[in-house]
């Protein structure tokens, strides 16, 4: 799907770029987003159905985001268009041409992911779940946590494996990647250069970990029992949880 952005400050282009390709990335959708500058510069080109989704700020120089509005939605009534704004100002008007909402600036990525669902007609699951972002490839990379199977060092390179299979390779050191996970409990360190997701671990002996997707990796022998108690203690509390909330479900 296509998402146009219109708007006059390039530091904005490129903030909310940055929020869609996240959103993109959590909901492995395949989106591309064309940017603009100006009311004149995407109505030169405007065709109807060009676009799944308009982000239209509404001051601009040479034209406003009204007008612009306004002329889309003549040639292309089922247009979905979201204002930008940094102020109220022109909300009665905005909302009289029938637009799909208004958003102040700047929009905060929760604020962002909502109205997305709600034009794509989706549910992003946990949008608030801490987000693993790192580069590969010169693209901007983003996996829920929940969604991480394991984390290794590749020679100089950091890989992140997903669990649809999908494997990443970005500069960045474990270090760093052990840092972001640390608020997550459910990610354990099995030896210098290999972290896991406990979800998705199958078994630990023999001096490997046995993950659900066939994949084994070491384990550092000297604290295996460490290891192996604290996977298991992990396991004893997400059954605990799972319980809980099931008796909620029943009760409510």
């Amino acid at each position: 799907m296509n998402i146009a952005i219109v708007d006059d400050e390039q530091n904005e282009i490129e903030r909310l770029e940055s929020v869609i390709n996240e959103y993109a990335q959590v909901n492995k959708l395949e989106i591309s987003v064309f940017s603009f500058h100006s009311a004149e510069e995407i109505l030169g080109s405007y065709h109807p159905y060009a676009y799944t989704l308009i982000f239209l700020d509404i001051y601009m120089p040479g034209g406003s985001g009204i007008d612009a509005a306004r002329s889309i939605m003549e040639n292309d009534p089922g247009a979905i268009i979201i204002f930008l704004t940094s102020s109220d100002e022109h909300m009665p008007e905005a909302f009289s041409l029938h637009v799909y909402d208004y958003i102040n600036k700047p929009a905060g990525r929760e604020r962002l992911f909502k109205v997305l669902d709600d034009a794509l007609m989706r549910t992003t699951k946990k949008s608030s779940e801490p987000v693993f972002t790192f580069i590969s490839n010169r693209h901007t990379i983003a996996v829920r946590f929940s969604e991480i199977l394991l984390v290794r060092t590749n020679g100089r390179n950091l890989e992140i494996v997903d669990t649809d299979g999908e494997s990443y390779e970005t500069r960045m050191t474990i270090s760093e990647a052990e840092q972001k996970l640390s608020t997550d409990a459910r990610f354990l360190t099995l030896m210098k250069g290999i972290v896991v997701n406990m979800d998705f671990i199958r078994d630990i002996r023999d001096g490997l970990c046995h993950m659900t997707n066939g994949e084994s990796v070491g384990v550092n022998v000297k604290n295996a029992k460490s290891l192996v108690a604290t996977w298991q203690n992990y396991r004893i509390g997400s059954i605990r949880a799972e319980r809980r909330e099931r008796r909620k479900t029943y009760n409510a």
